[in-house]
């Protein structure tokens, strides 16, 4: 099977999430975390205000994931993250996502990424993917 990628192939993604998505996500998971629901405990915290939600980031990874790079034939084996600056609501942010190893044999790609805002790292991480075949029709 031949992947169609290469080491240091690169795609990206912009995504701002608002406040009204953090309502949504808070009330689809049940997670009502005070860090991303209450202003009070987030500022309390040496936060400026609540911040995203983690999960949320991986949806846009996600999103990443299952139409650029692999896109829709990949299926992901495990992804890792590294939170090192927190993301406000209505924040602009790029989520860069780079090919760092492939494995024609066995169709897995290995890539890492960031997520920032500007010129600030917000996360780091590594995700591995397996192509699956394409079906029969």
């Amino acid at each position: 099977m031949t992947s169609g990628f290469a080491k240091g192939d690169q795609r990206r993604l912009a995504f701002t999430i608002t406040a009204g998505d953090m309502r949504a996500f808070a009330e689809a998971s049940g997670d009502r975390s005070l860090i991303h629901t209450d202003t009070a405990f987030a500022r309390a915290n040496g936060f400026r205000e609540p911040i995203v939600y983690g999960a949320q980031m991986f949806a846009e990874l996600s999103q990443m994931l299952g139409t650029l790079l692999p896109g829709p034939r990949g299926v992901s084996l495990g992804w890792s993250i590294e939170f090192e600056q927190p993301l406000y609501a209505g924040e602009a942010a790029e989520l860069a996502i780079t090919v760092e190893h492939v494995s024609e044999a066995v169709g897995v790609l290995s890539c890492s990424f960031e997520i920032r805002r500007g010129t600030d790292r917000i996360a780091k991480g590594r995700t591995t993917s397996k192509l699956l075949k394409q079906a029969e029709r």
